[in-house]
């Protein structure tokens, strides 16, 4: 078995530190977390060294070294924290990132899946609802619950298993196949474009596994490369099943679970023209449009239609050519560039049939299969002291673990919701992109602001010269 990282000694919160707790105290936090049985703990302590007893942090650096525990667990128990840090049969060992609707953490299974052909995945990616938000935001929970059935319909290499999912205690969660790796906008981002071989390859993958969604009814509505993923190894993995839609399901009654005409869900980048009018009225042509402008974003090392408003994307996607691939990375072929062009038709008849088709499309292009540079780890403790630090993500690390921040409910009278004002569209838009609209605000408001103060200043200017005039 590898020898296991030792990483640096478990940091303390940022901010004003904290003396630790007592070796009694913090035995006592970490009893209370239902991390380790009493009898494995009571095993450990008396096989401890002596100088590891000293102190709480000489016990959690010593767990630590033994594979017992985590950095990110000891800093929390340290802290005196201990809910939230087990989910159901999931103990969770430290955050990976956060999801359109929650936290994602690298958790431990503690049983095996109950349904065959899946073998025990004893890492996997765990989904965690914040109960609060579950409480406030009905929206979110209902789209939370449809995941967490959608996934379970499919089981194919090119996308991500759901391999359990459920509710402790009022905290929904999903537990997911873990996949090393980066995603493909991180891969583009930090890399920069791809070669056409190695899109095509990779597309080529992402391709078949949205046929096997396909064929079992479902669209994925949220194509785009955040949510595709590529291995170590150089394979392409489907995830995020959020916005995903049965064909000729019957619709829920609240419109903003699953959009409709009026409620735009999707990815303003990479959404299809007839999903910006209407989110249910989408079909398998609809994910393969998104597909398209991924492959754009691939090649070209941004969007189709970079910049603007989310409802200047929309205007785009439905009327506007992109540029040709080739004006912005010349070593895209004229030949290659109208797969994605084909992909990107604004008639979903004159595009691909099917994923499939797409698929037969991008094959003669792949280029052999290659590794990503990334090195893989070879082992569950390798996986977790790769991932174990807080250097990763420190505001993540920072936070309060999600299933902690469960709060009694307050029984009160509901408030009708709101209508809007008006018969404008509502955009159910993603983090990224708020942050991006509110940006773009940010500095309209500074524009007509400084405008504003330099016509006020002008007109001082003026007032000062007749006043001086006059005196003459």
């Amino acid at each position: 078995m590898p020898e296991t990282r030792r990483g640096p000694s478990p940091s303390r919160p940022p901010g004003e530190p904290l003396a630790d707790p007592t070796p009694a105290a913090f035995l006592d936090t970490l009893r209370r977390s239902r991390l380790l049985p009493t009898e494995t703990l009571d095993a450990l302590l008396e096989a401890a060294p002596e100088p590891a007893r000293e102190s709480a942090r000489a016990l959690a650096e010593h767990f630590i070294e033994i594979g017992e525990l985590t950095h990110y667990q000891t800093e929390k128990l340290l802290s005196g924290r201990w809910r939230g840090l087990v989910v159901g049969e999931y103990h969770i060992l430290a955050p990976l990132g956060r999801g359109g609707m929650g936290t994602v953490y690298l958790a431990k299974s503690l049983a095996k899946p109950a349904t065959p052909p899946y073998p025990l995945f004893p890492l996997v990616a765990l989904k965690v609802l914040p109960p609060k938000r579950a409480r406030e935001e009905e929206k979110t929970l209902l789209r939370f619950r449809r995941e967490m059935e959608l996934g379970k319909h499919l089981d194919h290499p090119n996308i991500t298993r759901t391999l359990d999912a459920g509710e402790q205690h009022g905290v929904h969660y999903i537990a997911m196949e873990y996949v090393p790796g980066r995603s493909l906008r991180q891969v583009v981002t930090e890399d920069g474009p791809l070669a056409v071989g190695e899109a095509a390859r990779l597309f080529a993958d992402v391709a078949a596994g949205l046929e096997h969604a396909h064929e079992r009814g479902l669209i994925h509505r949220d194509l785009k490369p955040s949510n595709i993923m590529v291995t170590p190894e150089g394979q392409a993995k489907l995830l995020d099943l959020g916005l995903a839609l049965l064909v000729d399901e019957a619709l829920p009654e609240d419109i903003a679970i699953v959009g409709g005409e009026g409620y735009i869900l999707g990815t303003m980048d990479y959404i299809a023209p007839e999903q910006t009018s209407d989110a249910t009225n989408v079909g398998p042509r609809s994910d393969v449009y998104s597909l398209g402008c991924s492959i754009y974003f691939a090649v070209c090392g941004m969007p189709p239609f970079p910049g603007g408003t989310a409802k200047q994307k929309m205007q785009w996607h439905r009327s506007e050519p992109a540029p040709p691939p080739q004006s912005i990375n010349p070593s895209v072929s004229p030949a290659f560039a109208r797969i994605i062009e084909q992909c990107m038709a604004k008639n979903p008849e004159e595009r691909p049939a099917s994923a499939e088709r797409l698929r037969a499309l991008l094959l003669p292009w792949a280029g052999e299969r290659a590794a990503t540079g990334i090195s893989a780890p070879h082992s569950d403790r390798e996986v977790v002291a790769v991932l174990d630090s807080r250097q990763l993500d420190p505001a993540l690390w920072d936070a309060v673990p999600v299933a902690e921040l469960v709060e009694p409910v307050v029984e009160g009278i509901p408030l009708p919701p709101k209508r809007p004002r008006n018969r404008e569209p509502i955009l159910d838009l993603d983090d990224e992109e708020i942050a991006r609209e509110n940006a773009a605000d940010l500095r309209k408001l500074l524009f007509f602001g400084l405008g504003g103060c330099a016509i006020l200043a002008a007109f001082a200017a003026l007032a000062v010269v007749l006043a001086l005039l006059r005196r003459l």
